[in-house]
């Protein structure tokens, strides 16, 4: 009885006192406010901290949205955003403040009947090597709020159809809130 009593109390010491391990895994919803805007989801892969700063790999995939305007008239358009990137916290834990960078790939397309002009239609793509964004991970818990703001330099492809790609900005301000839960 008395070797029963002792395991067990060694048992719920253990436990007790057990290191928390760190979550690897955070999914998140990634409204985005941009040209074109962005709703979806957003994975990071958190690796190991080197002692300093830690680190993560981060995948978004998104649908996009966008208004072009041509003549006087708006068009909006769907399609979607891959992004890839890395993330660089400014502490040994994954939250606080961070930096990032993405490569990105966008393509929206357009179809709208316009009484005047017809139907519009076409394609709007573009490629991004620069996107940086600065942020702040509040994490409670499992769950994160994660507000950030950054900017995107868009290599745009030629575009297709009635779409010039004269109406776009090649600059664009990036700014949202992701809502994340680790496991």
């Amino acid at each position: 009885m008395r070797k029963i009593f002792t395991l067990a109390a060694s048992l719920a010491a253990t436990l007790t006192f057990a290191q928390e391990t760190t979550k690897q895994h955070q999914v998140s919803i990634n409204p985005m406010f941009s040209d074109p805007s962005q709703i979806g989801l957003q994975y990071e892969y958190k690796i190991k901290p080197d002692g300093k700063h830690a680190k993560s790999h981060i995948v978004n995939v998104a649908a996009g949205l966008m208004n072009y305007s041509v003549a006087g008239y708006d068009i909006d358009g769907t399609g979607f955003a891959i992004e890839l990137g890395s993330r660089n916290y400014w502490g040994p834990e994954h939250k606080g403040f961070y930096g990032a960078n993405y490569l990105s790939y966008g393509n929206v397309k357009f179809d709208e009947n316009l009484f005047i002009f017809g139907v519009v239609d076409g394609t709007y793509s573009y490629f991004s090597f620069f996107a940086p964004e600065i942020g702040y991970k509040i994490q409670l818990g499992n769950f994160s709020i994660d507000p950030f703001i950054g900017a995107m330099w868009k290599i745009e492809i030629k575009g297709k159809g009635d779409i010039d790609n004269k109406n776009v900005d090649e600059w664009a301000v990036r700014t949202g809130v992701k809502f994340g839960y680790s496991f």
